[in-house]
Order: C-alpha cells, then structure tokens, then sequence
C-alpha cells in the first residue's frame, strides 16, 4: 500500500489541481449557504425532521470546509475564501429561496450526488499527483455525501 503522506504540487499540475479544489471548494461552501436556507425556510408537515436533517448537514459541511482548505494549504494551493470567488466557480446553484420541502429534497439529492461523483474524480488526480493525505480526506467526502443522497432518495420514495 502507498504511504499516505502530504506533498506540495509543482507545475502545470498545480494549476489544474488548484483549479479542481477550488471548484470543489466553491460548492461546498455554496451547498453549505443552500442547506442554511433550507433549514430556515423548510414548511410542512416535515418540518421538524427536514429542519434537523439540514441542520445535521450544514454542521458537517462546516467541518468539511475547513479540514478541506486546511488540507489544500498544506499542499501549497491557495483555497479561495470569498463568496464571489466560490459563486464565479462552483458547479451547484445557490437556493432561490422559493423551494417547497420537496424541491429542497429533490435538489439536495441532486447536489450531493454531483458534488460526491466530482469529488471521487478529483480523488484520482490527487492521488496521481501523490497527495495521498488529501486523496483519502476527500474520498472520504465523497463516501458521506453518497449515503446522506441515498437516505434524501429514500425520504422521497425514490430509492
């Protein structure tokens, strides 16, 4: 087995790296702004379920933000950290503000399987570039939101 290890990034991999992290990045921080609205705005007769569940995620989302960016200084890749920057780059969109329960759901679930599907590709080109220690973290990622989209795909009744 690889040593786990952390390494700095040289080259014309760095930028495509940095590029990579940083739009990763960029949607957890947008995810974690959508899951705050949500928790707020939720209505109805799941209210109290739905508002903890968003609750449970936007708490551990914080938590993979900063061990995340941690991890990318540690490499010597400079995360961004404005929310114009994390808007110019991430892939997900930000909540409206006008989802019922139900579209939250639906959008969560379709966020945290984009979000975990480019996280494990980003796995790869970390672990090609021996950044093994962020490789693992992020994989690990990845593997929570896969079971956090498939329990929300089960409260649909879509699983």
């Amino acid at each position: 087995m690889a040593k786990r290890t952390t390494t700095e990034i040289k080259g014309q991999g760095a930028r495509v790296l940095e590029k990579d992290l940083n739009r990763e990045l960029a949607n957890l921080n947008v995810l974690f702004i959508k899951l705050h609205n949500y928790h707020w705005f939720v209505k109805g007769p799941n209210f109290f379920s739905l508002h903890q569940k968003f609750e449970e995620l936007y708490n551990k989302t914080q938590g993979f933000i900063d061990d995340y960016a941690e991890q990318m200084l540690a490499i010597k890749v400079q995360p961004l950290a404005t929310m114009k920057d994390y808007l110019s780059v991430a892939t997900i969109d930000e909540a409206t503000g006008t989802e019922d329960k139900d579209e939250m759901v639906e959008t969560l679930t379709a966020d945290l399987e984009a979000l975990s599907s480019q996280l494990l590709e980003l796995v790869e080109n970390l672990e090609d570039n021996k950044a093994l220690s962020l490789a693992d973290a992020v994989q690990d990622i990845a593997r929570d939101y896969q079971q956090d989209a498939w329990m929300l795909r089960a409260y649909s009744g879509k699983e």
